[in-house]
């Protein structure tokens, strides 16, 4: 059977000698809640996820270079900061995909297994120097991750759990691939996803985009940093004079 699409929302297909014309109808908006109708953020109860803001991503001409990741580090740093005056715990990741822990990685990406692009111990598997960096303690933690998803096989649930985090705040790289997969599980766990559209990235904007879409519409809220801070802000002032 072939398709062939003749306007939004109109698709024709052909099979043998026969045409048929069928509209096609986005899901109505009404049948998935958004905003702070779906969840209101409140920062007692969130975590900071920072993914993979590794030398292999964000390193000007690296093997898997995001542009984007680089633009968006002031604004990530506001929001670190933040966390960290807030006491909100702070989890970064690293993926290392070096053998054995690489599996499947190491056939698809020819660049992990020939030039040991994010093996631990390489340059890099290192986060990007120039932007703040992890600092281990009470509230702020470093993982490592061999697949997509920051649950698997990792400590992340039991940080959270420690920490009575019940809304993760996901951000970093890759958009489409570790964010958004991080963020699927989060919500398979019945953790509540905050994605801020804009502190998050991968290479290009497509990817971008249909991340977006998906995450709103089916796992999380997607807000910008702005709006992200400020409703954020407005939580930590309220509980301050209660």
């Amino acid at each position: 059977m072939n398709k062939l699409i003749l306007s939004a929302g109109t698709v024709v297909y052909s099979a043998g000698n026969s045409l048929h014309v069928r509209k096609e109808r986005p899901m109505p908006s009404n049948v998935s809640t958004s905003g702070k109708n779906f969840f209101p953020i409140d920062p007692r109860r969130c975590a900071l996820i920072v993914i993979d803001m590794q030398n292999a991503f964000v390193a000007e001409g690296a093997v898997f270079e995001i542009p984007p990741a680089r633009a968006m580090i002031p604004r990530l740093e506001q929001l670190i900061q933040l966390a960290r005056i807030s006491g909100i715990p702070i989890v970064w990741t690293q993926s290392d995909h070096r053998p054995p822990y690489g599996g499947l990685m190491l056939q698809k990406f020819p660049p992990i297994a020939e030039d040991h692009v994010l093996w631990r111990g390489e340059p890099s598997y290192e986060i990007y120097p120039h932007m703040l960096q992890p600092k281990e303690g009470r509230l702020e933690y470093k993982i490592v991750k061999h697949k997509f998803d920051a649950f698997f096989e990792t400590d992340l649930e039991a940080i959270l759990r420690y920490h009575q985090v019940d809304t993760v705040i996901i951000t970093g790289t890759a958009t489409n691939a570790c964010c958004e997969s991080t963020a699927r599980s989060a919500f398979m766990r019945d953790y509540k996803v905050v994605f801020p559209s804009d502190l998050n990235a991968t290479f290009d904007d497509a990817m971008q985009q249909a991340t977006l879409k998906n995450i709103d519409l089916l796992f999380g809220r997607v807000v910008s940093s702005d709006e992200l801070l400020a409703e954020m802000e407005a939580a930590l002032e309220t509980s301050s004079r209660s």
